[in-house]
């Protein structure tokens, strides 16, 4: 994942777009639609994260490693990416004993107003850049408790969130200072995105009754992205543009989930410095959509990174689907 993107969200919702409602020319006899779609994520749109938990896998305070089985934790992020602007708050409670034998403690309540980025949409920009999928959430607090064996400093902290986005079922993700006086990496409970608005585009080809058929598509969606259970819920509009034959061009609405595939993934932890902290994952989608005269369904299947798909679709127009229908 990072620098990648699961896109998640944009994965069921990338195919069914067509279907949504085209304005084909009446048809004697139903007619079907068989396509193959290529294409990849235009745009992130708004991206709302709700992270809490967990239990302790790893931790090391101002230097001196945790015994895991004597930590407890209590942690919180809410934050909202919306195009390139972050927002948001973090909340941070650890108690544990070092193997030393020290009692610490370490807690505050952080600003979340940046990010360290995976990846910046379109690819490749610089100064055009429109949106950002975060890697790491990055909030400050003047006034942090740090306590050592009994004695306790109130300090200036910079905080790492690691994504969920990028270790799926609620598997281990890292909170760093950028001192590294707290490194922790913690299981998380509650692990949620709400994408809104999320854009893809591509192409796509294959046949309409017994004619070739191809064209363009952009899409506009909607995903609730279960990261504990590695599942989603996704809805949204579609277009068709520039379709051979012109008949086919479109708009209509779809409805889909998606699974995140623990199969065919790949260890990214060297980005984060702990291991089984970072995982890449692909995406896999289906769904339905019903339109007037027009219904069918999609199978989506993303990449490892997840930055683009291929979809096969399938439909069928009946003899009700006439021309100027929406």
């Amino acid at each position: 994942m990072k620098t990648f993107m699961r896109s998640t969200l944009l994965t069921s919702i990338s195919v069914l777009f067509l279907l949504g409602g085209a304005n084909a020319a009446f048809a004697s006899s139903p007619q079907t639609l068989h396509v193959t779609v290529l294409g990849g994520v235009n745009n992130l749109g708004t991206q709302i994260y709700n992270v809490s938990g967990g239990q302790t896998a790893y931790a090391m305070i101002a230097g001196q490693p945790v015994d895991p089985t004597t930590a407890t934790l209590q942690y919180r992020l809410f934050a909202t990416q919306s195009g390139l602007t972050t927002n948001g708050y973090a909340s941070l409670s650890f108690t544990g004993t070092t193997t030393g034998g020290a009692a610490v403690s370490v807690s505050g309540r952080f600003s979340v107003s940046s990010i360290v980025p995976a990846a910046e949409l379109p690819y490749g920009c610089t100064t055009t850049c429109n949106s950002a999928l975060p890697f790491f959430f990055v909030g400050t607090s003047s006034n942090a408790q740090m306590t050592i064996a009994g004695s306790t400093q109130t300090v200036t902290e910079t905080l790492s969130i690691e994504s969920p986005y990028f270790n799926p079922w609620g598997a281990p993700i890292v909170l760093a200072s950028a001192d590294n006086s707290i490194v922790i990496a913690a299981t998380y409970t509650q692990g949620s995105i709400l994408w809104a608005g999320t854009k893809v585009g591509g192409a796509m080809f294959g046949t309409f009754g017994n004619s070739a058929a191809s064209g363009t598509f952009n899409m506009t969606s909607g995903e609730y992205e279960n990261l504990v259970k590695g599942t989603t819920f996704d809805a949204g509009t579609i277009s068709f543009s520039s379709m051979n034959p012109s008949s086919l061009n479109a708009r209509g609405f779809y409805t889909g989930s998606s699974t995140i595939p623990t199969t065919g993934t790949y260890d990214c932890s060297a980005s984060t410095g702990i291991p089984g902290t970072c995982t890449e994952t692909g995406f896999q989608s289906g769904g339905q959509f019903t339109m007037n005269g027009m219904s069918g369904g999609y199978n989506t299947s993303w990449g490892v990174p997840a930055m683009g798909f291929s979809s096969s679709v399938n439909a069928t127009i009946g003899q009700s689907w006439t021309s100027g229908q929406r």
